[in-house]
């Protein structure tokens, strides 16, 4: 019997060997036929899970801490106030901005009349141009006074709004930087956080492979438990990091998928191209610790066991790297023939 096998394995495979199948084997158990197929190659590196939408929130106007209203780990509402500054100083603002704009309106209304007047008055021929022009002028000078008024009113409410800080999206709080009482300066950050509906993937990739990825723009994050998730909108950034001459990678995952945090670290495989391979049905193999193996049929149908070295697993088999060739027939399920083997001997 043909035995293909490495030395370091020789203990173990020796025992598997002792569980030869007669003859009769290969009509009752299902086989299957090994033929080449194409694959994707690809590379495996290291990635961070992040969050899209992430901000530190910072005071637009100056005011004391009134109140906050969430503290870090805080699940937060889009449009939620956040947090409230002490606004007297922006309502009285307001109030006068509001008293000036009913003052130029009064104005505008009053030129308004006058200049209706001296249009009369001009084409009844009882006014002089230069008097009409000055009437004119007068009411320019009234409604540009005005939109100067409704301008300040604007700002002087967008200024109160700056008093309620808000949550841009839905997401956690993940920093507080300022409390109750304290005084908020324009600029001073107050509050951070990030949503967990929009997360990303980020990677870097050696710079040889960075051509195939820009051409397959497909990429894989590996998680525990054999859970996979695949995504083929790969942005590959248009420059290489100076110390490491690598390139960073971004990926955008299907805000349906659970299991996944912004921080975690995962493990990427980028797709860089195609090859043909070997790849049979993990039913076909038999694992014995580090021991790999296959039972095949020859030409005279007497099943052989012969050690395999694996590859890759993609989704529908194992990859097959050394230990058959295309065409030759296998048993479709090992652990089923090893079975057969043993109620025969």
């Amino acid at each position: 019997m043909n035995i293909t096998r490495s030395s370091h394995s020789l203990p173990r495979l020796a025992s598997l060997l002792l569980l030869l199948i007669t003859p009769g084997f290969a009509g009752a158990q299902k086989t299957l036929t090994v033929e080449p197929r194409t694959v994707t190659e690809s590379i495996r590196v290291d990635g961070t899970v992040e969050a899209i939408n992430q901000a530190t929130l910072t005071a637009q106007t100056s005011g004391r801490v009134k109140a906050v209203h969430y503290d870090v780990d805080d699940y937060v509402t889009a449009g939620s106030v956040v947090i409230e500054l002490e606004n007297a100083e922006q309502r009285a603002r307001l109030e006068q901005a509001r008293a000036r704009k009913q003052e130029a309106q009064a104005a505008v209304d009053e030129a308004r009349k006058n200049f209706e007047r001296a249009e009369q008055l001009l084409e009844q021929g009882n006014l002089s141009q230069s008097d009409f022009d000055q009437t004119q002028s007068a009411f320019e000078r009234a409604r540009a006074r005005l939109e100067e008024a409704n301008a300040a009113v604007d700002q002087a409410e967008q200024q109160l709004s700056y008093t309620l800080i808000k949550a841009p999206y839905t997401g956690i709080v993940t920093e507080r930087f300022i409390e109750e009482g304290e005084l908020a300066q324009p600029g001073r950050k107050l509050i951070a956080g990030l949503s967990l509906e929009d997360i990303r993937v980020t990677a870097t990739v050696p710079q040889q492979y960075v051509d195939q990825v820009r051409q397959q723009k497909t990429l894989t994050v590996l998680l525990p438990g054999d859970t996979r998730i695949t995504t083929e909108e790969v942005t590959v950034y248009p420059y290489a990091d100076e110390q490491s001459h690598s390139f960073r990678i971004r990926a955008r995952i299907d805000p349906e998928v659970t299991g996944l945090y912004p921080g975690m670290f995962v493990k990427v495989r980028v797709v860089t191209g195609e090859r043909e391979t070997l790849v049979i049905p993990e039913s076909a193999l038999l694992r014995q610790g580090e021991l790999h193996a296959v039972y095949v049929l020859g030409d005279s149908e007497v099943p052989q066991l012969r050690q395999v070295r694996t590859g890759e697993r993609h989704d529908d088999g194992i990859e097959i790297l050394a230990g058959l060739q295309a065409g030759e027939t296998i048993a479709r399920d090992a652990r089923g023939a090893m079975k057969a083997a043993g109620s025969e001997q």
